[in-house]
């Protein structure tokens, strides 16, 4: 229900729990019966009052005539809803035992009780009510809890942003970019990149808005290298020629520079273009992850156009290697349907994680050679009616609803010994941040363990520092977290 909803439940509520007071008070002729009037009247005011903060500028009353008059099914449930919990009020005109002035002492005190409990139920429904209404007129919302399952780690969070976040970057100093995109209420789209500093001296995070462009839509990309900001962006353009709708390369990988030292990113220039882009079918596809290699490289993933489908675009469902001068893209592997979470992990090796099917049979996490051909669309993992030939397995399957999002692989030797040398993936329908530990097999690797490293809502990318510490993004609740080595003094105590 809806806080607009909420709202006319309680004028309906209060309205007819009024109604039904004056009358047991005209009725029964007793002061005892002001106190359930005077609570009702109350009540009536509060939820006029807070009507008019559902949307500023408008008036209550006469939002409130629009939704009857276009019969809106939620308000119109709302207001019946309300009318049949304060039915129930009924009751005290109906009742004909508590009229008269022979009553005795006991029975006096039985109906004062009567009256406290009456108004007591109008106070709760509306004080709980009210809650939940200011709740939504003011966005709080609350932090589900998280959790380590480590006690030598300890989980904090740093930052509660104003959108919800796509991806995260670090840097060697410790500063921490966080990418989102919004749209506001008059339709406006645009994205923004978010720093959050260390305050030495308070141990707080600093936020400051350090980019805010439409160029910044859909930046599911991104990476901090030498002071400058990399962004994997993707727009949507479609035209339609003679009933065939067809669409635009809008896929780009955009570098944003401080070109005067003042802290924002104003200077941008697009190192790649021509990407497949989001399109049709599946608008969620576009190109995604992008990391660099040692030697100054940069690898781009790109989706294919939709479930299983084939596309003529030679960069679809692929991953890209651009030399280190951005002059000269190269498929470097194919065959992946969505991949989003990109790192270089042990021997600086890359793997990258694909998201399934729509039939869910669990994402993928590969390690990616080049030249090689990881199945899609022509073969999916343990599906029983294809033999696959001459593609690359996965190193990893995940169960059933497994959501690999963003990716870090940890070497600090700060962490504990157990920790260093894993994979980190934060999964997004499960709430977790799993650990995966690889040991080489032959020409690839093997998965040894997959094991919970964090609980946290809705992660959906995880970033890590050369001083062992993680940050954390939870899409939902729009929250950015910092897991650290705890100190080894204080290991075992609550953190």
């Amino acid at each position: 229900m809806s806080a607009i909803d909420l709202c006319v439940f309680l004028t309906s509520y209060t309205l007819v729990v009024a109604f039904f007071a004056i009358g047991d008070l005209l009725r029964a002729r007793r002061a005892i019966s002001l106190l359930s009037v005077t609570v009702a009247l109350v009540a009536i005011i509060a939820t006029t009052v807070v009507g008019f903060y559902l949307k500023p500028g408008d008036n209550y009353l006469g939002l409130l005539w629009f939704l009857v008059g276009e019969r809106d099914f939620s308000a119109v449930a709302a207001l019946g809803l309300g009318v049949a919990a304060a039915l129930v009020w009924g009751t005290r005109l109906t009742d004909p035992s508590d009229v008269g002035s022979d009553q005795n002492r006991h029975r006096t005190f039985q109906l004062a009780g009567t009256q406290l409990l009456l108004a007591a139920s109008i106070i709760g429904v509306v004080i709980c009510s009210q809650a939940f209404i200011w709740k939504e007129i003011r966005g709080v919302q609350r932090d589900p809890a998280v959790r380590m399952y480590s006690s030598e780690f300890v989980i904090e969070k740093i930052a509660d942003l104003n959108h919800p976040p796509i991806r995260i970057a670090v840097n060697d100093a410790g500063k921490v970019y966080v990418c989102y995109d919004y749209f506001d209420e008059a339709g406006t789209m645009r994205g923004g990149i978010v720093q959050l500093t260390r305050d030495d001296a308070t141990g707080k995070y600093q936020q400051k808005l350090v980019a805010d462009s439409p160029l910044l839509m859909r930046c599911y990309g991104f990476a901090e290298r030498d002071g400058q900001l990399f962004v994997s962006r993707s727009g949507i353009s479609a035209k339609a020629t003679e009933g065939t709708i067809s669409y635009e390369n809008t896929g780009a990988v955009t570098r944003l520079q401080d070109t005067d030292g003042d802290g924002y990113f104003e200077y941008a220039d697009d190192i790649l273009t021509g990407l497949p882009g989001a399109r049709g079918p599946d608008t969620m596809h576009q190109n995604n992850g992008i990391c660099f290699a040692p030697d100054g490289s940069l690898f781009v993933t790109t989706a294919s156009a939709a479930n299983r489908v084939l596309d003529d675009h030679p960069w679809e469902g692929a991953v890209l290697k651009i030399s280190s001068d951005f002059s000269k893209p190269e498929v470097f592997a194919k065959g992946f349907r969505n991949p989003f979470g990109i790192v270089i992990g042990p021997d600086n090796q890359l793997f990258v994680s694909d998201n399934d099917i729509d039939e869910n049979p669990g994402d993928e996490l590969n390690h990616v050679v080049r030249g090689a051909h990881y199945g899609h669309p022509y073969v999916v993992p343990n599906e029983p009616t294809a033999a696959a030939s001459g593609f690359r397995d996965p190193i990893l399957v995940g169960e059933h609803e497994w959501n690999f999002l963003g990716m870090a692989y940890a070497t600090s030797q700060s962490l504990p010994e157990d920790y260093r040398n894993s994979i980190y993936v934060a999964d997004f329908m499960q709430h977790v941040v799993w650990q995966m530990k690889l040991e080489p097999s032959t020409d690839t690797y093997k998965v040894t363990s997959v094991d919970t490293f964090a609980k946290i809502s809705s992660p959906i990318d995880i970033a890590v520092t050369p001083s062992g510490e993680f940050f954390v993004i939870s899409r939902f609740t729009q929250n950015v977290y910092r897991i650290r080595p705890r100190d080894p003094a204080t290991t075992g105590s609550d953190g």
